[in-house]
């Protein structure tokens, strides 16, 4: 009662309280004095009322539960009943027995029928049904590769040294112990035939072939490729042979499969992600995080859609007024250097970066500087409203196709473009959505009578040389550009040579433009909006105007979809796919959701394509094999630091084959 009374009094009533109640100051004195004596009954209370060391309770095990990814991690110590056993090819969960041993999920799961493995390979693939136990420490590397693959090689083998560390759960509170070694030493062998390859083309050969076996008291993972890239690919692949079971050796061990046999190639040269940093600024960092899900996933085009009609963020050493005019701000900008570094940091995993930078539609912040520099007006329609009837989106513009500067300028971005990146197979120009009736409105026009689609085709074709002198007089063997009404008869053949365009073909699945590209000759790169759009369902962001795309695309709906379903002339001008991510509605905050697994089942469509019997007779795979291996490429991805959509409840996991 005392205590709630003072409470209510103003702090500046309670001193004369105290002196009221208390009289003289011997009585203070002792006041003080008997609530001491009461503190420390009180501490030797709690101190004597403590539980018992967890040493002493046996059976026990130590759950984490992992506040965030920077804060340690918390246990809570648990009876914990189930155990995991091998029933006809299924993980069957059952109380534990009475003797406290335990199998976990996970070894269940890598030990019992699928082979959890993420692309799922495409050749014969053999995969032992034991493990053993390993410690990191054990692990040492060998190759017999020259430079300059021996150096990315080695690099591959401290990524795959840094996934393994990733897996490792400290359990706290628990004693010390020795970690359980079934084995002497894990030595990892990469040979390759060709060491002076080192850049990634449509035609490098990215297969791999993997042996893991017990050689006397050491276990031999053995790499075999034809270059640095197979050999990345087989490091991988030999890094989700490798798990953490939190019930072995009483403190937890790394286990890995006591033999395994994989041979592995992708179905398609070209797997791609596009990631747009226009619409919202994306960090180096964040676009680092894309690189690491790709490679995890054996994806090897990042497609970067660096500016838009509403930023400009790149910094181009030759032009560099589209950054200082077109950025949200000074420091939402991507340096030379930075660009370099991801490029570098993207071949190391395996990847190319393909930078680009959408004309004619898809152009205005950024390109406004022309008059201020005696270029005149380098565009037209920027930021003019109603923005309805002159673009797709706000805000609108495209470029001046009457000004001869204009193409000057694109020279020296495109230049610069090749110069950071190094990539001259491929080059993106654009050409997507362009709006007619912007130019018919505000060219300066000479002829009223002239077919705009002749003027959309001549600015292509003179984009098209620029491009060629941008890379030394030689055309890159692959000049991307987006699907469009230019791409359609009888635009097509007058204006795209089929020799030297590659065309994205982005719309639904159910239209003419696919087939009718195949049909004509073109090299293809799919993109079809209704399964491969990863942007789509999250709802309008403008009052005016329905959402593009909904509804959301599912994992399902990304990994079924497979437009060329085994049709030989698709395989043949089908080049590959290319999930995208628009980032109307996404920044760095979402950007790992919006991705993953979703586009870990992209990337097994375009690596195995499985769902026909594969090439070494195994029948289609089931959709309970699919969800199993999904769930535990997300969990490893998570692991190394991405944020993962959740795929259903945890139940269904602990449960396998009964949610479906």
């Amino acid at each position: 009662m005392l205590p709630a009374l003072l409470r209510r009094l103003p702090r500046r009533h309670r001193a004369s309280f105290f002196r009221r109640r208390m009289g003289a100051p011997g009585d203070l004195r002792r006041f003080l004095a008997i609530i001491m004596m009461i503190g420390c009954v009180f501490l030797l209370y709690m101190f004597w009322a403590q539980p018992t060391s967890p040493t002493s309770v046996p059976l026990q095990t130590f759950v984490p539960v992992v506040t965030s990814k920077d804060s340690n991690t918390h246990y809570a110590k648990i009876d914990f009943r189930w155990t995991w056993t091998c029933e006809n090819k299924r993980c069957v969960r059952k109380e534990s027995t009475e003797t406290g041993v335990h199998v976990s999920l996970t070894t269940c799961s890598m030990l019992c029928g699928s082979s959890m493995l993420w692309p799922q390979p495409t050749g014969p693939t053999t995969l032992g049904s034991h493990s053993v136990s390993f410690d990191r420490e054990q692990l040492t590397f060998e190759t017999t590769a020259t430079e300059p693959a021996r150096s990315y090689i080695q690099y591959s083998f401290a990524m795959f040294n840094s996934n393994v560390a990733n897996l490792i759960q400290l359990q706290k509170n628990e004693p010390s112990a020795t970690p359980q070694r079934d084995f002497n030493k894990f030595i990892v062998k990469v040979f390759v035939e060709h060491s002076d390859i080192v850049k990634l083309t449509l035609s490098t050969d990215e297969s791999y072939k993997l042996i893991l076996r017990m050689e006397g008291e050491n276990m031999i993972g053995t790499v075999t490729a034809n270059n640095f890239f197979g050999a990345r690919h087989g490091l991988e692949t030999l890094s989700q042979l490798i798990w953490w079971d939190e019930f072995a050796s009483g403190a937890g061990s790394l286990k890995i499969v006591k033999g395994a046999s994989v041979q592995d190639a992708p179905k398609f040269a070209y797997r791609g992600l596009m990631i747009d940093t226009a619409r919202n600024f994306l960090p180096v960092e964040s676009l680092k995080r894309v690189l690491v899900g790709m490679a995890a996933n054996k994806l090897n085009v990042f497609h970067w859609h660096v500016s838009d009609s509403q930023s400009f963020p790149l910094v181009l050493p030759s032009v560099p007024q589209l950054a200082k005019y077109g950025s949200y701000s000074p420091d939402m900008v991507y340096t030379a250097s930075e660009v370099k570094d991801l490029v570098e940091y993207a071949r190391l995993r395996g990847i190319r970066v393909v930078i680009e930078v959408d004309v004619p539609a898809h152009v205005g912040n950024g390109w406004t500087w022309g008059p201020a520099e005696g270029l005149g007006e380098l565009v037209m329609c920027v930021n003019v409203q109603p923005w309805s009837l002159y673009c797709g989106e706000p805000p609108c513009g495209q470029i001046n196709p009457d000004n001869p500067h204009v193409y000057d300028v694109l020279e020296k971005i495109y230049r610069d473009i090749i110069e950071l990146t190094g990539e001259s197979e491929i080059f993106h120009i654009g050409g997507d959505e362009v709006n007619l009736e912007c130019w018919q409105q505000f060219r300066n026009r000479t002829n009223p009578y002239v077919d705009l689609f002749d003027v959309w085709g001549n600015f292509t074709v003179e984009a098209l040389k620029r491009v060629t002198k941008a890379n030394g007089g030689k055309r890159p063997k692959h000049v991307m550009i987006w699907s469009s009404n230019l791409t359609k008869r009888p635009y097509l053949t007058k204006f795209l040579n089929k020799t030297e365009v590659l065309i994205q073909a982005w719309g639904g699945s159910d239209w003419t433009e696919t087939p009718e590209l195949v049909s004509s000759g073109y090299n293809v790169i799919i993109s079809h909006v209704d399964a491969w759009y990863l942007d789509c369902g999250y709802g309008r962001w403008r009052e005016n105007g329905g959402a593009a795309c909904d509804p959301y695309r599912p994992w399902q709906t990304v990994y079924m979809h497979r437009p060329w379903n085994g049709d030989p002339v698709y395989r043949k001008s089908v080049l590959g796919a290319e999930a995208c991510l628009w980032t109307e509605q996404a920044d760095h905050v979402s950007l790992d959701t919006r991705l993953w697994p979703r586009a870990a089942a992209f990337a097994e469509r375009v690596w195995s394509d499985v769902g026909t019997k594969s090439i070494y007779k195994q029948e289609q795979l089931s959709i309970e094999d699919v969800y199993a291996r999904i769930q535990m490429q997300r969990e490893r991805m998570i692991k190394r630091g991405l944020k993962n959509e959740a795929l259903w409840p945890q139940w269904c996991s602990q449960n396998p084959g009964m949610c479906l």
